[in-house]
């Protein structure tokens, strides 16, 4: 076959190769997925928006909607109870060795990618290709990967390609709550991994972006470096992107103005304990309403029953007066009866007794 196993020598070729697609796709990632249809601080051009997508389709698998539900939440509940991937919860090694498992598990939840999933790409090619057929561009790559190395080698590449996301999903998602240094002191245990964003495309920041998470830029100190920002730009250049929001305040500025003597936190855990004594207050109002309700059906019940009692009661007497009529009226018929008989006999004449004469 012409062209077979072209790329297959020197071996260094294939490992150029897997980098390159894993930085392109680490691109799409951080620019598309959570920069732009998570946050929303800056927004693409259709063909640099539908090329990133179509991207992440033949290297991930992943759909758009999924992705930004499950990060939404995490933000909505980072290192808390509700977190999808929390090491603070989870505990360390199970998010950075099993972190695609408590991704698929989140997944799966068609409330939360209801609730969290809004505003998500819903074309023509979203509905039928990308989220229908989310595995159908990366099992299409086999081939590919096939002819351009050869069998073995070829099934390596796709396998690198396969797992790259996931074993760099669970290092952020791990290591960036867990290890690092913190410019800001968020409420959550979010982690600087190190200073120079550029293996993870800028997510080494993790710390900075949860201090900020709309601001399209990661960077927060001088010497620190996001190279998703300087690709953003570069796309700003071309015409084919547009910041929506990027951080301009120093760190200090930023930190003085938000985090200062730690309020943000204290202000979010009171934030916090109201919210949970509003749902809780909700919760026995509507508890509270639920037995209310109940005692009054069962009250209505009892008056029901003694109404029903009563009527029967009420009937009963009326007949048992009715029947108690009727015989005083059957004997007054036959003392009258009587007295006519012994008129007729005594052979007097037949005047009634006084009483008598008008009921004959």
């Amino acid at each position: 076959m012409a062209g077979y196993a072209v790329l297959a020598y020197p071996w260094w070729v294939s490992l150029f190769f897997l980098l390159v697609a894993g930085h392109l796709t680490n691109i799409c990632v951080t620019l598309y997925l959570h920069r732009s249809a998570t946050h929303g601080g800056v927004r693409f051009h259709p063909v640099a928006d539908h090329a990133m997508r179509f991207w992440l389709w033949l290297t991930t698998g992943m759909v758009t909607r999924e992705w930004v539900a499950v990060h939404r939440k995490h933000h909505a509940f980072s290192d808390r109870e509700g977190d999808p991937h929390s090491p603070a919860v989870e505990g360390f090694w199970h998010i950075v060795l099993g972190g695609v498992f408590f991704y698929q598990r989140a997944v799966r939840d068609r409330e939360l990618l209801e609730k969290y999933g809004k505003g998500c790409p819903d074309d023509w090619v979203e509905r039928n290709v990308y989220s229908r057929h989310s595995f159908a561009g990366i099992l299409g790559v086999v081939p590919v990967c096939i002819y351009l190395f050869g069998v073995g080698l070829g099934l390596l590449v796709w396998t690198g390609l396969a797992i790259w996301m996931p074993i760099l999903g669970n290092v952020i998602n791990g290591i960036g709550h867990s290890l690092g240094y913190r410019n800001f002191d968020t409420k959550d245990e979010s982690r600087n991994i190190y200073p120079f964003g550029f293996w993870i495309v800028g997510e080494e920041l993790h710390n900075n972006h949860h201090a900020d998470p709309r601001s399209a830029t990661f960077r927060a100190q001088r010497w620190e470096f996001d190279i998703g920002w300087i690709y953003i730009r570069l796309l700003e250049l071309l015409r084919l992107a547009e910041v929506v929001y990027a951080r301009t305040l120093t760190a200090s500025e930023f930190a003085a103005r938000y985090y200062r003597d730690n309020l943000a936190g204290p202000l979010a855990e009171r934030l916090d304990r109201a919210a949970a004594g509003v749902e809780g207050a909700r919760a026995q109002a509507a508890a509270g309403l639920e037995r209310a309700r109940d005692g009054a059906r069962a009250q209505l019940q009892q008056v029901r029953r003694g109404l029903d009692h009563a009527r029967a009661g009420a009937r009963t007497e009326l007949e048992q007066a009715r029947a108690r009529l009727d015989q005083a009226r059957d004997r007054a018929s036959m003392v009258l009866d009587r007295a006519k008989v012994s008129v007729e006999q005594a052979g007097g004449p037949t005047r009634l007794p006084e009483g008598l004469e008008a009921g004959g």
